[in-house]
């Protein structure tokens, strides 16, 4: 389905379950030069909501994502240094379902950061190792 920015997504979970996700063109190339901005296209942006949200890999109004292949993390986006970034951030704003997404930037923003139930959910699914967790937990960079 080719999707566009700016417009709401309605992403059927499963049987009876539907959220909704808008792609921001805030994150993306031609948007907010002060954002992250993601590089992966419209499809695997969503693909990256979809799992946050069928992993339950949420907090209140926000989720945390990856996008894995073949056992290893991918880069998503990069920040505003052109640093590559790894770990997505969704955003439930205004909490009524519909959620938007950006590449998090856990080292320069403490926000960022994964709750350690997620990060010890990565762990065990073999994403990231005890040593890394820990490292992002205090916001210490680390190869992802």
């Amino acid at each position: 389905m080719p999707y566009t920015t700016d417009t709401e997504i309605e992403i059927e979970l499963e049987e009876e379950l539907t959220t909704t996700y808008i792609i921001s063109s805030q994150h993306r190339a031609t948007g907010n030069p002060n954002k992250t901005v993601w590089t992966i296209n419209f499809d695997d942006e969503v693909e990256c909501f979809t799992q946050t949200k069928s992993s339950k890999w949420i907090e209140s109004n926000y989720g945390w994502g990856l996008k894995v292949i073949d056992s290893v993390l991918q880069y998503i986006g990069h920040n505003f240094e052109n640093e590559t970034l790894k770990i997505a951030k969704f955003v439930d704003g205004s909490a009524n379902d519909i959620w938007h997404g950006y590449p998090a930037d856990y080292l320069r923003r403490s926000q960022d950061r994964p709750p350690t139930f997620v990060l010890k959910n990565w762990v065990e699914q073999g994403y990231l190792t005890k040593a890394k967790m820990n490292k992002i937990r205090r916001g210490q960079s680390c190869n992802l």
